[in-house]
C-alpha cells in the first residue's frame, strides 16, 4: 500500500520517485559505458557462488562472505544506476576492507573476516573515480 502511494507522488519535475523495474533495468544496462552491468553480474554470478558455497559449508566465513558480497552488488547496481550514494557506499565497504587487512596480522583472520574479491574491489573503486563525475 504504502509502495503504491510512492508510486503515485509526483516530484516536482513531473518524474515518479520509483521506476518500473522494465526502466530500471534498460537504464542500468545503456546509460553507462560497458563495464558497469558487466560489473554487476560478476557480482551477481560471484554472489550466487558464495551463498552456494554457504549452504554447502555453514561456517562464520562464509556467511560474513555471503554478507559482504550482498553490500557490494547492491552499492554496485547503484554504481551502474550512476548514483553518487552507490559509489560512496562501494568506495566505503573497500575502505573497511583496506583497514581490516592492515590491522589483521593473522592470515586465517584476514580469510575468515574480509571479502574474497579484496583486490579486484580495489580495481574497481578506480573505475567508479574515473567516471564519477557523471553520477547523479
Amino acid at each position: 500500500m504504502i509502495l503504491i502511494t510512492l508510486c503515485q507522488i509526483k516530484l516536482h519535475n513531473n518524474q515518479y520517485p520509483l521506476r518500473d523495474l522494465k526502466t530500471f533495468l534498460k537504464d542500468i544496462t545503456t546509460q553507462p559505458p560497458v563495464l558497469f552491468p558487466s560489473v554487476v553480474l560478476f557480482h551477481i554470478l560471484w554472489l550466487l557462488g558464495a551463498v552456494w558455497s554457504c549452504v554447502q559449508q555453514p561456517t562464520i566465513g562464509m556467511g560474513l562472505n555471503v554478507i559482504w558480497m550482498i553490500g557490494y552488488t547492491a552499492f554496485w547496481i547503484g554504481v551502474s544506476d550512476q548514483k553518487k550514494w552507490g559509489a560512496f557506499g562501494y568506495i566505503g565497504l573497500t575502505v573497511i576492507n583496506i583497514i581490516m587487512y592492515l590491522s589483521f596480522k593473522s592470515h586465517y583472520d584476514r580469510a575468515m573476516y574480509m571479502s574474497s574479491l579484496f583486490l579486484i574491489d580495489i580495481l574497481f573503486c578506480f573505475f567508479i573515480m574515473f567516471y564519477f563525475k557523471r553520477f547523479k
